[in-house]
């Protein structure tokens, strides 16, 4: 029979383990650029929520814990369990809060507190300790992402090109953008100039003073990059486990 000497012991090596338990984990973290300008606060949150929403219906599987506001306005956050689309979330991020910006902070480390909570709030550990100083260090910055997984070299090469690619999206006008948008899914720029009544030489035009196919080429070799990154860490973490 038990004794409360034997509960106590049972408890305190339970509580150990489950204090123990830690995973390597890509912490994702967004904050709001210049957030306290914004005038309507409430349709932004709503906009908020609605970008989280978008980003875990979409990318369900590689999502370990779903993207949710973190700090009422200005932070929202989650936990990826694969990077294969995390530039892909970024750029939908970008897009979704256009005309405001969201620096973004991407770190691959332990996450070691609430882990099997799915809740991303309630999580903690190196990753979210590193992700919330490098949004700080960014924002003595221009810079919009700033990127930590594990090889310094590739992850520096990985965030120069995305934070090039969001610069050179971010000087698009609106007009640009909904041509873009239309041809991206059309594929045609006749039909696309007849849909938005412009000529098809402007459609054409807008095509390339905003470097659309560049930018395509740039971002398809970018979630190859990505894609192949994951496969090695992948490969790393079996060759690591004991057994």
């Amino acid at each position: 029979m038990f004794t409360e000497y034997n509960l106590l012991e049972l408890y305190l090596y339970q509580s150990s383990i489950s204090l123990s338990v830690k995973q390597k984990l890509f912490v994702l973290l967004g904050d709001v650029v210049s957030s306290r300008q914004i005038t309507d606060r409430d349709r932004f949150q709503s906009r908020l929520a609605e970008l989280c929403s978008m980003i875990n219906a979409e990318y369900a599987n590689d999502i370990y814990a779903p993207f949710k506001g973190l700090k009422g306005l200005d932070e929202i956050g989650g936990v990826l369990k694969d990077i294969s689309n995390a530039f892909n979330i970024i750029i939908l991020i970008s897009e979704m809060l256009y005309p405001c910006k969201m620096r973004c902070s991407l770190v691959y480390d332990f996450v070691d507190t609430a882990l099997d909570s799915g809740d991303v709030a309630k999580m903690d550990g190196p990753a979210f300790h590193r992700a919330s100083k490098a949004i700080l260090e960014l924002k003595e910055t221009e810079l919009l992402t700033r990127i930590a997984v594990e090889d310094e070299v590739f992850d520096k090469i990985l965030e120069g090109e995305i934070n090039l690619i969001l610069l050179f999206k971010e000087a698009r006008t609106l007009k640009q953008r909904k041509i873009i948008k239309e041809y991206e899914l059309i594929k045609n720029q006749t039909k696309v100039a007849e849909r938005l009544k412009l000529s098809q030489q402007y459609v054409s035009m807008t095509l390339k003073c905003t470097r659309w196919k560049m930018l395509k080429d740039l971002e398809e070799e970018l979630n190859r990059s990505l894609h192949s990154y994951q496969q090695r860490i992948e490969r790393k973490e079996e060759r690591s486990m004991p057994g």
